[in-house]
């Protein structure tokens, strides 16, 4: 009897914490940190949610670049568990353990999934003052002119890396890969004539192709992008193996309350579903991905796992 009282006022207690976290939480303004500069696509579209989120405090959104998104991921990490502090992921997040040999964190243990945001297209796109106007074109230019040829990226790890390797391996072409610090700064250069080229997100990329400071070759998306309806897609361009979605979500703390987990995102998911927000994210080439915490869970498990073959393929380790 005594053991049988002892579980009931445990799970009694349990039942209490539950309530007075759901009754308390969000006890304080909210953050959700980028691990990027601002003025790319995940900083645009985490000011648009914070903007419209109803979660009863004010959410700040935090600009922590550097490190390859290391520098903002640490410190989410080390923010108090409970609900307050999230952090904006890409497929990055997705391969830190596999490109660097020193990660002060687990990304499996020390985070859990809060939702995903949105869906969106990369694209190649090259300098005018770059001689090719095709993929074929650009591919036979690199092979002539092997260790010539330079594409920025918004980071040394994630997508965009990621696929630039595939397309150098898959094409036997030597590429030099010029990480920046976001994908913004990456396409500055890129229409500066710095390097010669991007492999970006097409949100970031459209603009300079409608006022013909970049040529974009290919679209990574299964169709063409209604923002650049004149690029063909990958597929089309002849480069399958850079065929591939990039996307945008939350993680938090993994010790983070599961009612707070769950307020946002039943929030985000509202936030998502409104029909001004679906029109702003459509003219930003981004397709709104609401759904559940696990199916975002299992976008993770799934894109980490392509990904991170891709680096160790290729040997892409950091030190």
């Amino acid at each position: 009897m005594q053991v049988l009282f002892r579980h009931h006022a445990a799970i009694g207690l349990l039942a209490v914490a539950s309530c007075a976290t759901a009754q308390t939480f969000p006890a304080k303004p909210l953050r959700i940190v980028v691990p990027f500069p601002a003025g790319g696509s995940f900083d645009v579209v985490a000011r648009i949610i914070g903007q419209r989120a109803q979660m009863g405090q004010n959410i700040i959104i935090e600009n922590r670049p550097g490190g390859g998104t290391v520098i903002g991921t640490e410190f989410v990490s080390r923010q108090p568990a409970d609900g307050h502090t999230i952090l904006s992921i890409g497929p990055s997040f997705t391969t830190l353990h596999a490109m660097l040999s020193k990660v002060p964190f687990d990304t499996e243990k020390d985070f859990r999934p809060v939702g995903q945001i949105m869906g969106l297209a990369m694209a190649v796109a090259v300098n005018p003052s770059v001689p090719a106007k095709t993929m074929k074109e650009y591919i036979a230019l690199a092979k002539a002119r092997p260790g010539e040829i330079s594409y920025g990226t918004s980071g040394p790890i994630g997508s965009h890396a990621m696929l630039g390797e595939s397309l150098k391996r898959t094409q036997k072409i030597n590429l030099v890969h010029s990480p920046f610090q976001g994908e913004a700064p990456a396409v500055t250069a890129a229409a500066g004539g710095h390097v010669s080229g991007v492999l970006v997100n097409l949100f970031s990329i459209a603009p300079f192709v409608k006022s013909g400071r970049l040529r974009g070759l290919a679209v990574t998306s299964p169709q063409r992008d209604p923002l650049t309806p004149d690029v063909p897609t990958a597929r089309e361009a002849g480069v399958p193996e850079i065929e591939a979605m990039n996307w945008n979500g939350l993680v938090a703390p993994a010790a983070s309350p599961t009612v707070a987990i769950q307020r946002w995102n039943t929030e985000v998911n509202r936030v998502l579903a409104l029909p001004e927000v679906i029109d702003l994210l459509k003219q930003q080439g981004v397709v709104p991905a609401p759904g559940t915490i696990e199916q975002f869970g299992a976008l993770l498990k799934s894109d980490g796992a392509r990904y991170s073959r891709i680096a160790r393929e290729a040997g892409m380790r950091l030190d």
